[in-house]
């Protein structure tokens, strides 16, 4: 009977000693997190790490449990859930800091006033000479910060522009689509870059389902390439749907590279959902390789094998969008 009551003391003990190390990590990690927001990205990095590790022996903490419990005895699966919960709400955290870190941007309210309320140019030079024709205006922004192999990219995407767009490119990212590395397969020179096939096989088939179309607010048909000004109807930084016919739109993107007179006109698929704001963003839109133009990797190839190591090896030059988060929502009033 003595020994009996032993081992089962040794076992509270184990059990007791687990719970104790589980809750020293947590608080630990919760240190961790404190530290000043201006951390570098190695700083980051290590957090990360560390939320990982308090999670790996809250794992193991549960197995041992499992397995000594005897008949009985609370269920020292109970006694981590709360630890569980907090470490996984300290990694959200995190990954949220660590985009919200890449992009200059940090809340619509740093937008300029011709990036906040986009308007047509009414002359000649300008900041805001840019749009073609007044842009719809008002209603639901959502500020997207997204990351690539060649730098930071914050998306505005304005759901009265095109809100079923809209809705699909925001499921794909809340569903940590882009966080598979999207190659941007086909990025023809002072162009376009058109990009959307997952690296996950299985996320591809996922979202690939394609959506009605919305509604076109670029002028249409061949008179309508520029206005007065000479701006263009489809500018630098516009994104839309790499569609091929009516209702076409699946999980294919693209981004203007430069003005483009020819994009969006007559093509309702085509209809931008949203665009890049801040300097930063565009410098990165430079720097995307347009080294195999055409001839980069085939959709058919991408479906099939995601960005495998074969892709890479046969296309070493390809940049990829490597993840994107919502960092920011707000309905601006019309103007």
């Amino acid at each position: 009977m003595v020994q009996v009551q032993r081992k089962r003391s040794k076992k509270r003990f184990r059990s007791a000693t687990s719970a104790i190390l589980v809750t020293v990590l947590v608080v630990a990690i919760v240190a961790l997190c404190t530290i000043g927001n201006d951390d570098n990205n190695n700083e980051q990095e290590k957090r990360l790490e560390a939320a990982n590790i308090a999670n790996e022996a809250i794992d193991e903490n549960k197995n041992n449990a499992s397995a000594q419990k005897p008949s009985g005895e609370i269920d020292q699966n109970e006694s981590t859930s709360t630890s569980t919960s907090a470490v996984n709400e300290i990694k959200e955290e995190l990954h949220t800091k660590d985009h919200a870190h890449a992009c200059s941007y940090k809340s619509l309210k740093d937008l300029q006033s011709y990036e906040r309320y986009p308007k047509a140019s009414k002359e000649a030079d300008g900041n805001d000479r840019r749009h073609m024709v007044d842009p719809p205006s008002g209603g639901n922004v959502s500020l997207v910060c997204c990351d690539t192999t060649v730098g930071p990219m914050t998306i505005a995407v304005r759901h009265v522009w095109a809100p079923l767009g809209a809705r699909k490119f925001l499921d794909m990212v809340q569903d940590e689509y882009f966080s598979t590395r999207v190659a941007f397969m086909r990025c023809v020179k002072n162009f376009l870059c058109q990009f959307g096939i997952a690296g996950d096989p299985a996320m591809t088939k996922k979202h690939r389902n394609s959506i009605q179309d919305d509604p076109n607010w670029l002028p249409e048909g061949p008179k309508h390439k520029t206005n007065e000004f000479g701006v263009k109807r489809f500018p630098r930084g516009y994104f839309a749907y790499a569609g091929s016919g009516k209702n076409s739109r699946g999980n294919q993107l693209i981004v203007a590279l430069k003005d483009n007179p020819r994009l969006g006109g007559g093509s309702p698929w085509e209809v931008p959902f949203g665009e890049v704001v801040g300097a930063e963003s565009y410098e990165t839109l430079e720097k995307i390789s347009t080294t195999y133009g055409d001839k980069g990797p085939g959709q058919g190839l991408l479906s099939r094998e995601g960005s495998s190591e074969n892709v890479a090896k046969n296309f070493p030059e390809l940049d990829y969008m490597t993840s994107c988060i919502v960092i920011d929502e707000e309905i601006i009033e019309h103007r």
